[in-house]
């Protein structure tokens, strides 16, 4: 992770902090920010152990043990040990620590710190949250992103991205991309960075209008993936059924570029397909054709193709989506089948292949349209 604790002691909100014990633990990482209260409260027995994130920054006005000050080192020992990077207390209630907890937090590298002034918890875990979002941003900026799909990343850089973002990648990773108009993307982010269980899963990323949803678990198992991914459109309030979204195949982490440029490509193929296709496996040659679209031979091949179709479009468009069924096609454009076989036969013409049969034909469309098609969608 980019973000640490000794980083964010530069936001606005969080500079007045005054480091008070374990100075060798700035160098922890940050993903979060959270407050604790109630939690240490003997007569609650409450379950500690989904109560915080790994890797963040704890805040607390030590409420919980205002008549008891016995409560606080268990509390400062039980926070290092489920992982949390920091802790820092408003000091209305205590001035100081008890000797046990500073002893402790030095012993263990645990950053503690303490303030005095009026800022309200809500306005250091805001930034500390912006914070993140930024940083992962900056990882997964546009440009990284773009070069992902292009597959024009090296292995170094996208080591260094998986390091830098806040997700922690288990085994496996997957992706899906979505862009429809009605998505709020800043609505999406807030939620995101606010939900605690999803980013344990997943990592949100904006890109040309859109956003991507980079899912990572520890099965191989599509279906795990999928669970998560409807959990992400249901909890994000996304504008879509998971259901619709073109899930990437499924990779080690290491290859994360990959699931993203299948799930971009996924979804362009998935804009001009009739067929309903949830997954990257299920797009037959176009799976093998979209990440060749751009090259200069394809490029070539489909406008010389179509070029000489002018006016068959439609005709082409449903004809390959049908799978060169031309009774399906003609439903399509509702005329009769003997109007799509005169139609197919003049395209023959058009193209200087007469003698080609209709497989034949059918195999050369979808290769040209394939590759139109995607051009068309994909900014290059």
């Amino acid at each position: 992770m980019a973000l640490t604790v000794e980083k964010i002691l530069t936001l606005p909100a969080l500079r007045k902090l005054k480091l008070i014990a374990g100075r060798g633990g700035l160098e922890r990482d940050i993903v979060s920010a959270g407050i604790v209260d109630y939690e240490f409260v003997e007569e609650l027995n409450y379950d500690l152990s989904d109560a915080f994130e790994k890797d963040s920054l704890v805040i607390s006005s030590l409420l919980f043990a205002k008549d008891n000050p016995s409560l606080i080192f268990p509390a400062i020992k039980k926070l290092n040990e489920y992982g949390v990077s920091a802790f820092a207390f408003k000091s209305i209630i205590y001035e100081n620590l008890p000797d046990e907890a500073i002893s402790y937090a030095d012993e263990n590298d645990f950053p503690i710190f303490s303030y005095k002034d009026g800022t309200w918890f809500e306005n250091i875990i805001f930034e500390v949250m912006n914070a993140v979002e930024k940083d992962d941003a900056r990882y997964l900026s546009q440009i990284h992103i773009k070069r992902m799909i292009q597959n024009t990343i090296t292995q170094d850089e996208i080591d260094s991205i998986r390091r830098g973002i806040s997700l922690p990648l288990n085994k496996t990773v997957s992706a899906a991309y979505i862009k429809l108009p009605q998505l709020d993307a800043t609505r999406v982010f807030r939620a995101y960075y606010m939900s605690k269980s999803l980013r344990e899963k997943i990592l949100v990323s904006k890109y040309d209008g859109g956003i991507f949803i980079l899912i990572t678990t520890s099965t191989w198992k599509e279906d795990s993936h999928r669970i998560v991914l409807n959990e992400a459109c249901q909890t994000l309030s996304l504008p879509v059924v998971s259901e619709d979204l073109i899930l990437s195949r499924i990779y080690p982490a290491t290859e994360l570029h990959t699931a993203f440029r299948e799930a971009y490509y996924g979804w362009a193929a998935g804009l001009f397909s009739l067929r309903k296709v949830a997954s990257y496996d299920n797009l037959g040659v176009y799976s093998a054709l979209l990440p060749l679209s751009s090259s200069t031979e394809l490029k070539a091949y489909a406008q010389d193709y179509l070029s000489k179709l002018k006016g068959y479009e439609d005709t082409i468009e449903a004809y390959v989506n049908n799978g060169g069924d031309v009774i399906a096609t003609s439903i399509n454009l509702n005329c009769h089948a003997n109007t799509i076989r005169y139609r197919i036969n003049k395209m023959k013409d058009l193209v200087g292949a007469k003698n080609e049969t209709d497989h034949e034909l059918f195999r050369d469309l979808s290769i040209a349209y394939a590759v139109a098609s995607v051009l068309s969608k994909i900014k290059e």
